[in-house]
């Protein structure tokens, strides 16, 4: 895998399936703005899926949040 791949969660208008190295998460749309930013969740609004790089910010991050309900 050479990025994250995160898209839409079908059915959803609020969650985002992200593909990490080490497996699939489900969080918010709020939660991947603060992990990747406001470009990120525009782009991904506009395509519906988007690919971010590996690094190892990114990837601890998303390792420490879980899905808000």
């Amino acid at each position: 895998m050479v990025a994250i791949q995160c898209e839409w969660v079908p059915g959803t208008m609020d969650q985002v399936k992200v593909r990490l190295p080490r497996g699939e998460k489900r969080v918010s749309v709020n939660q991947l703005q603060q992990v990747a930013g406001v470009d990120a969740v525009n782009e991904l609004y506009l395509r519906g899926l988007i690919s971010l790089p590996i690094t190892s910010r990114i990837e601890e991050a998303f390792s420490k949040i879980s899905l808000e309900r």
